[in-house]
């Protein structure tokens, strides 16, 4: 109850200013005016698009303002019987106090930092605020309610997202595999480490030569050194599909003289990588499609 206090004192602050007003008649309500919403539990704000069929506010770039959270790009708030609607009294559309509200943006070191961004910034500060409303915020020393989701909605500062490049490439791979029709075969490149205390690694670019799979890897993130090189044919059995697999590169192995022994130390990273499917092991370039691809 503690931050429905404050969002009340809040409320009534901004009532006094004439900032906001409170909203007793939705037909009145028009799209490109800000909402913000208040019930025991929330206080969300963004920018009214229409009602939907069930006369529910859709809003553009919601924000949990109790949180300074971002919340959703579209989202539709449905006011139950005690909350509490209110409408910001203006926009940044001919308004002159804008400027001064919009140089507050424009010196904020993120935005200054992330030019390529500064476009999409303008346009959701502009959306989810007004100027006598951020004006207020930097007042009070409250302009976190704006920057925090800021840096949530953009990925920036201290929301910087943080890729598991190794995740991506085991996914990007998990995916050519299901791709495969039967017939069909891929070839790819690998790290197979010794000892269980290390993750196998998979790559492929289809059905290009080895050499040319692995200039293509080390233009990215997750790149690998491997250590085998073979096909991945895709076959039709009792079981449903079945995944052959060889280790017969000319590049990274010793292409038709590979050894079972070799191809079964491949099936071993793949099948504790991809458990779902099944992987049989074959001598030499026993996995090789129709297309040279060594």
């Amino acid at each position: 109850m503690e931050y429905k206090m404050k969002a009340d004192d809040q409320i009534s602050e901004l009532l006094d200013l004439d900032i906001i007003e409170e909203l007793t008649d939705r037909d009145k309500l028009t799209p490109g005016k800000i909402v913000r919403r208040i019930s025991l539990t929330k206080d969300q704000q963004g920018l009214f698009t229409g009602f939907d069929n069930n006369k529910g506010f859709i809003l553009l770039n919601v924000i949990d303002m109790s949180s300074s959270d971002f919340l959703a790009e579209k989202g539709v708030i449905r006011p139950e019987k005690n909350d509490r609607i209110f409408c910001y009294r203006s926009s940044f559309l001919k308004n002159k106090k804008s400027s001064g509200a919009m140089e507050i943006l424009y010196t904020w070191p993120l935005y200054m930092k992330n030019p390529e961004m500064q476009k999409q910034m303008d346009i959701f500060f502009i959306s989810v605020f007004t100027p006598e409303y951020i004006l207020y915020l930097n007042k009070k020393d409250m302009l976190d309610s704006v920057f925090i989701p800021l840096q949530k909605k953009f990925k920036i500062g201290r929301y910087v997202e943080v890729i598991n490049w190794d995740v991506v490439r085991k996914e990007k791979f998990h995916q050519q595999l299901k791709e495969l029709k039967p017939g069909e075969h891929i070839t790819y490149i690998a790290m197979i480490p010794q000892t269980s205390t290390y993750t196998p690694k998979f790559y492929s670019i289809g059905t290009k030569p080895h050499e040319e799979t692995l200039f293509s890897l080390r233009r990215e993130e997750f790149n690998f050194k491997p250590t085998h090189g073979g096909h991945i044919k895709a076959e039709r059995n009792e079981n449903g599909i079945v995944y052959y697999v060889d280790a017969g590169s000319n590049f990274l192995g010793k292409g038709m003289k590979t050894r079972l022994e070799t191809a079964e130390n491949v099936v071993k990273g793949l099948r504790r990588e991809y458990k779902e499917y099944i992987f049989i092991p074959l001598e030499g370039r026993g996995a090789f499609g129709t297309e040279q691809s060594y």
